[in-house]
């Protein structure tokens, strides 16, 4: 008998942010994984695009902090760094556009596209079902 391959996760980025900043947002569900040091929950270029962009938007408050800072957080952290390829931003626009944010459409590509179960409390993210994406709220 086989064992099955771990379940790999690519974190949304409202998940990264309360995992570092308010844990106490995160669902049971969510904070059983990224807590267990078994799991490899992922992080995204993509997270630290939307973070920066946002931030520097003023529509992100991270309390006194840079968006630099929170990369050193995760890097510090058990969440690894996923590579955004460019195979994965060039076939992009196959999903269809279920959501509006693009920033969450490419994070659930490239889930879809490497197998990884997304972490979300986005439930828009749902509709991506039928094209393979598994969600953990």
């Amino acid at each position: 008998m086989t064992t099955p391959p771990p379940t790999s996760y690519l974190a949304d980025t409202h998940i990264l942010i309360w995992a570092l900043n308010d844990p106490d947002r995160l669902s049971a569900a969510v904070t059983a994984i990224v807590t267990d040091e078994t799991a490899a929950v992922f992080f995204s270029p993509v997270n630290l695009w939307e973070i920066a962009i946002t931030y520097g938007l003023g529509k992100l408050d991270l309390a006194g902090h840079t968006p630099e800072d929170v990369l050193a957080a995760l890097v510090e952290s058990a969440f690894v760094e996923r590579p955004l390829t460019a195979a994965t931003a060039a076939s992009s626009h196959r999903l269809p556009r279920l959501h509006k944010d693009p920033f969450d459409r490419l994070l659930v590509w490239d889930a879809i596209q490497g197998g990884l179960v997304l972490l979300s409390a986005d439930a828009t993210v749902d509709a991506y079902a039928d094209f393979g994406l598994r969600v953990v709220h």
